[in-house]
């Protein structure tokens, strides 16, 4: 049987293709799986908490992704309440996170000290302080975020991400919107607008949408997917964790603690 390398150094050209097939695949499954969770077009232009959060005249793309969890919004706000890279995680895929440097441990369980949210509290997406700033909340509700370069968060130790595609300006909105609806069932939107300057130019629009759409639109998906089964009473204990425990070492008091 020939060996890998030998069929390489045979067919180069076929070589290099499958390298190069390898990244548009992942992109185009990262799409694809997003896509499932993307919001009817219609959903789109109806006003939701934070819509005022980027300048009048700035020109946005939108991304808005939902799931219909069953549980009632009660249930549902304290798995949302505690997103974020210094709380509960968001509830994706960690490991993921962890190997692209992001040092993000997900809590399943509610913690209480990671339910209060309030105006300028900033929610950390990655420990370089890399995040957006809390805008608006209504407890139960809603909360909303920005990051925004021309208006730097004002909380110590956050930061507004640049991008370096050529951008002078970058900004965007994270908002988390939950929804009554009839039977106990609870609508979770995520709304994310996004403007940079010079908006018009092909190359940063496109660098824009494959480097941080492209795994956006993924982990959204994958995030809002996790809070339904969260909520819903249907998140499994890790096997690390059972085995922990059947070993005594973790104690059922001894619960996560927010960062000093």
């Amino acid at each position: 049987m020939r060996s890998l390398f030998s069929i390489v150094r045979s067919h180069p050209k076929v070589a290099v293709a499958a390298t190069a097939l390898g990244p548009v695949a992942v992109f185009v499954y990262f799409w694809v799986y997003g896509r499932g969770a993307w919001s009817p077009k219609e959903a789109l232009t109806e006003t939701l908490p934070g819509d005022d959060l980027l300048l009048p005249d700035d020109r946005f793309m939108r991304l808005q992704e939902e799931v219909i969890i069953d549980a009632p919004i009660e249930t549902v706000w304290p798995v949302v309440a505690q997103l974020g890279q210094r709380k509960g995680g968001f509830y994706a895929l960690a490991w993921l996170e962890r190997l692209c440097t992001f040092h993000i441990y997900n809590t399943f369980d509610a913690v209480d000290e990671w339910q209060e949210i309030n105006p300028g509290d900033f929610l950390f997406y990655h420990q370089s302080g890399i995040g957006s700033q809390i805008a608006q909340v209504e407890p139960g509700r809603y909360f909303t975020s920005l990051s925004d370069t021309r208006r730097p968060p004002t909380a110590q130790g956050g930061m507004a991400l640049k991008p370096p595609f050529g951008l002078t300006s970058f900004a965007w909105t994270w908002n988390f919107v939950l929804q009554e609806l009839p039977d106990g069932r609870t609508r979770f939107v995520n709304r994310c607008d996004a403007t940079w300057e010079p908006f018009t130019q092909l190359m940063p629009k496109w660098l824009t949408i494959i480097v941080l759409g492209s795994p956006s639109v993924f982990m959204v998906r994958s995030m809002l997917e996790k809070v339904k089964q969260v909520a819903e009473g249907r998140q499994p204990a890790s096997r690390l964790d059972l085995v922990v425990r059947a070993l005594g070492v973790w104690s059922d008091q001894a619960r996560p603690r927010p960062l000093a």
